[in-house]
């Protein structure tokens, strides 16, 4: 996994999560490569005047131009033949949230004591759930729920998707890699955010993921609106 935040001049705020694969090696570097270059491009996109509408346009731009470098990398290194990553980032401009992912790294909404998945996995599993093959609640388990059908590195497959979201005193935004979601349940990870200080729920999140024998790296990112007393 790797991880990086942005805090531009402007005001905008982005932070973004990478979980790399193609063996150890190739994961690593399709990660950090991954991160590097969206932490120096949405720092020059983003630096300047835009409006939110135009952030979709944007990151869609971004995603491409670093699933392409990543596959140039691949091609020119055949040690890292096969490489890719997923991504979700998040890019915060005052009350707006814009959100893109691919792959099976999550955000998620925990608004008013209710946790509400953002993102939908590119993944098998999940388009067996969608055909109605299997429950929600056998895709937790199934043998076959770390099968990507779309990531970085991949041009044919690196599309994201992007979705808006309002940003609301309170409000907190967990974006976060498989290393937690799949040990931790989503009602275990609902009760840690209900319970826990704000400043230790990434430390316990990814505490308990370990306590659960995840067997991947655990990566989480928060994301909060804090609560003013004129909002009570």
């Amino acid at each position: 996994d790797a991880f990086c935040r942005g805090t531009l001049p402007n005001g905008v705020e982005f932070t973004v999560l990478c979980d790399g694969m193609g063996g150890h090696r190739g994961g690593n570097v399709a990660s950090e490569i991954a991160v590097r270059a969206f932490h120096e491009i949405l720092t020059t996109r983003l630096s300047g005047s835009f409006k939110t509408k135009d952030l979709k346009n944007i990151l869609l731009g971004t995603v491409v131009r670093i699933s392409l470098l990543i596959a140039d990398v691949a091609e020119k290194f055949p040690e890292y033949a096969g490489m890719g990553t997923t991504v979700v980032l998040a890019v915060r401009q005052g009350k707006k949230l814009c959100i893109a992912h691919v792959g099976d790294s999550r955000a998620y909404l925990f608004r008013n004591g209710r946790l509400t998945r953002l993102t939908k996995d590119h993944s098998l599993v999940q388009e067996m759930i969608d055909r109605g093959e299997i429950t929600p609640e056998e895709g937790e388990t199934h043998s076959q729920r770390n099968i990507i059908t779309r990531t970085l590195g991949y041009a044919e497959d690196c599309q994201p998707e992007i979705l808006l979201s309002d940003v609301r005193p309170g409000d907190l935004f967990l974006l976060c890699s498989d290393g937690l979601t799949v040990p931790v349940r989503d009602h275990v990870i609902a009760d840690i955010l209900t319970n826990t200080e704000k400043d230790r729920i990434a430390r316990t999140l990814v505490s308990r993921a370990l306590a659960c024998g995840g067997p991947d790296n655990v990566t989480v990112g928060i994301l909060y609106e804090e609560e003013r007393e004129e909002d009570r």
